[in-house]
């Protein structure tokens, strides 16, 4: 899964997985596609307010 990404969509499969981690620093989290899996279900659920860390709700910059 992870060999086929660009350097850009690597990077920032990383930063999620940091966020997630941060969020939760009990939980071991590993780069695999389980707990990508995780760490994007919370980005869509609960981790939304965490964007702004990642640059994601900045739709201004798509307008310019």
């Amino acid at each position: 899964m992870f060999e086929n990404l660009n350097q850009e969509q690597f990077e920032h499969i990383i930063d999620i997985m940091i966020l997630y981690k941060q969020a939760h620093p009990k939980k071991n989290v590993y780069l695999n596609e389980k707990c990508l899996k995780e760490a994007l279900n919370f980005m869509n659920t609960t981790g939304k307010e965490f964007a702004s860390q990642l640059g994601l709700n900045n739709s201004s910059d798509n307008n310019n």
